[in-house]
Formats: structure tokens, sequence, C-alpha cells
């Protein structure tokens, strides 16, 4: 019988529930495993080879829409799921599986949705500081289950699959060179405060064209001004070797592309975690958020961060204003974990 998993809405937060999403397969390899999410992180999904079906949320964030969720919910009857996940802790995300009957759903207690789970637990945040943790624990019995170190089998690294054809084919069409490209990745859809400086990023992004390298600017939409801004800084003479991707990729173009590159420089972002989960070489850039709890899944990346004494304070702006956890770390520190990472791989 199959199972429905409800995902989280974030990019980043799909790809930590891989962890439990493989577990899951693993254990019932012939359920169906399908995944319920809103389209931007439910095209994530879809990069998973345990996942058999995906099922875009027709809800705009916000919206509750009793009559036409119970609607959705009726009409997911017919697959006859035995058992839900939900991993977000919102009231609406536990409201399709109740309305769907699915006789067991289990998830974080959150927002009042105490009869809505069947399998209800109550999170101690001190034993689970990771989020995989937290969603590879909804795979257990609650009492196999009391901390991230007594878990029965610890989660995977996350993987998300890259065509290579469609790889090759972006390559080409946006003239990118896999052998000496580098990706920078200088937004953050959380907040101002995640964001290295976006003149540190340009000063970067010069030095490592002017070595000869080319340089990949992702992002979404929100962040084509700013790249554009690190583009235009580039002295003329090296300016084609800096191309300004943001708003012009699909999710899954994004992972394609993020899985050419030599190697990734990323804030705290949904495209650091895409980085991690297709194996390039990573350095992950942390200011307000914490490394213990969204760290980049892999053995390949190296964080950064200047741990002054209000870090990790989780604000999407700085209160303080200075936002000297992320201001107060040089080009040259990135450039030199960058450099180390990139000797490792060759």
């Amino acid at each position: 019988m199959p199972t429905l998993l409800v995902g989280p809405n974030w990019v980043g937060d799909m790809i930590m529930s891989h962890g439990l999403i493989s577990y899951l397969k693993a254990k019932r390899p012939d359920d169906e495993l399908h995944v319920l999410a809103p389209r931007w992180s439910l095209a994530v999904a879809g990069r998973m080879a345990e996942v058999d079906q995906l099922i875009e949320l027709p809800f705009s964030h916000g919206e509750l829409c009793l009559k036409a969720r119970w609607d959705f919910a009726r009409s997911l009857i017919k697959n006859k799921y035995h058992r839900a996940f939900v991993l977000p802790n919102s009231f609406k995300s536990a409201l399709i599986p109740a309305m769907a009957r699915i006789p067991r759903r289990i998830g974080w207690r959150g927002e009042y949705r105490y009869k809505l789970l069947t399998d209800l637990r109550v999170l101690h945040k001190d034993r689970f500081p990771g989020m995989i943790d937290r969603y590879m624990a909804l795979g257990f019995p609650a009492n196999l289950a009391l901390s991230a170190n007594q878990l029965p089998e610890a989660p995977k690294f996350p993987e998300l699959i890259v065509d290579p054809a469609i790889r090759a084919h972006l390559l080409s069409k946006h003239g990118l060179d896999e052998v000496r490209l580098i990706a920078l990745c200088p937004g953050a859809e959380f907040g101002p405060a995640k964001q290295w400086p976006i003149d540190r990023y340009a000063v970067l992004a010069h030095r490592l064209v002017a070595s000869g390298l080319q340089v990949m600017l992702m992002g979404s939409a929100n962040d084509w001004s700013n790249n554009q801004v690190i583009s235009d800084a580039i002295p003329e003479v090296h300016r084609s070797d800096v191309i300004n991707l943001a708003g012009r990729t699909t999710m899954p173009e994004a992972i394609d592309l993020v899985g050419a590159a030599r190697a990734v420089v990323s804030n705290d972002s949904g495209l650091m975690h895409v980085a991690a989960a297709t194996g390039r070489p990573l350095i992950a850039l942390f200011g307000p958020s914490s490394p213990l709890h969204t760290p980049p899944l892999s053995a390949k990346a190296i964080t950064l961060t200047n741990p002054i004494s209000c870090h990790p304070c989780f604000e999407r702006t700085c209160p303080l204003i200075h936002q000297a956890c992320l201001s107060e770390l040089s080009v040259d520190e990135v450039l030199s974990a960058l450099n180390t990472l990139l000797m490792q791989e060759t």
C-alpha cells in the first residue's frame, strides 16, 4: 500500500527530508511513495530516485480554502494510503491527510493539530538540533527515536539526480565551460541577514575570472538585480566570463547546472543544499542561521561563519545592523577555502 509524504515548502527542507524518504523506500521497496508539496519544492522531490509519484498542492501559501481542501483530500482516497508523514508543523499541512481518512498520520506537534495526527510527537529541539534528524525520527516508533544520537539508523546524505543530457544542453545554451565553471549563489529567500555582502561576491567573482575560471551566478528572479550588480562590477575584459542566470532556469535546470559546476560558493539557501545533494565541492556561508541545524549535508562541504556572541539569532534582518557574522568574513578566507576544495578534486 502506498505512503503519502506531505513535504516541506522550502527547497532546502525538502532536500533534508531525503534521509527519511530513502529510509522509507529501503524498508518497503514495493510500496509506492508519493510526495505532496507546493510546486517549487515538489520539483526537487522529482529528482529523488525513491519517489514514485508527485502531487502538487494546489493552494497558495497562507490560503485555507476549507471546501477546496476537502475536495482535494477526497480525491486522494482512491490511492488507499496506509500512512502519511506530515513534515511541516502547520495546521493546514495536517488537514489533507486527515480529510483523506489516511489511518496513520505521523508528525511533530504543531499548530493546533492534536486531533489531526494519530501519532503526534513532541519535539525536544535540544535532542534533535539537525532538521534532517527531526525528519528521520518520524520513520521510527517514538520510543526508539528519543534523540538524534539514539536513532536506530542515521540518515544518509541527500542525493539528487542530475540529468546528463539536459545538463549538456544547458551548458551549451548558456555558453558555459564545465571544465572551469564556478557557481556563486548570492541570494537567500529567508532574508538579507543570510546574505554575504554583494560587494564581497563581486570581488570574489573578479578574482575567479581573472584567474581563468568562469562564474555562473545562480538564484531566483528576485536575485537578478543583485547578481547584475556583481556582473557589472567586473572589468569589461573579463565580464563575458560572468553569466547571470538568476530567474532564467527552472528548479530542475538549476539542479543540473549546479551539478555541473567544479565548485559552489553559497549562502545558507536552497541552492546550498542543491550543491551538497549533487556532490559538488561547496563553500557554505552561514550568517544568522546555524550549521548545526541546517548544515550542507556533504563530505565535500566547508562551512564558514564568524561566531560572534549573538550568533545564531535566526533573524531575517540583523537586529544590530552590522551583520558581523557574515560581513567580517573576508574574500581571502572564502577564496582560500575554495582553493583547498579545488585542489582536493584534482
